[in-house]
């Protein structure tokens, strides 16, 4: 198998990963950097809440999926 089947989704990976990492730790950058510039005022601290928490559940599912062929490949005795 071609290693660039294998390097570039890894990237795309850890691109999604990367940005929900900062969501989970600055909510308030990414959303400065993206979205303030249609905003009239800064949301609640629910919003950001709920940004902290998606960026959580993002870096969960993209782990399972960076590591699921590995795992499916464990053969058990």
């Amino acid at each position: 198998m071609p290693t660039f089947v294998i390097i570039i989704p890894m990237m795309i990976y850890g691109i999604i990963f990367t940005i929900g990492l900062i969501n989970a730790i600055n909510p308030r950058f990414m959303w400065g950097k993206f979205e303030s510039w249609k905003a009239t005022k800064e949301p609640t601290e629910t919003f950001f809440l709920i940004r902290r928490i998606g960026g959580v559940v993002v870096m969960i599912i993209i782990t399972v999926i960076a590591l699921f062929p590995y795992i499916m490949s464990i053969r058990y005795p």
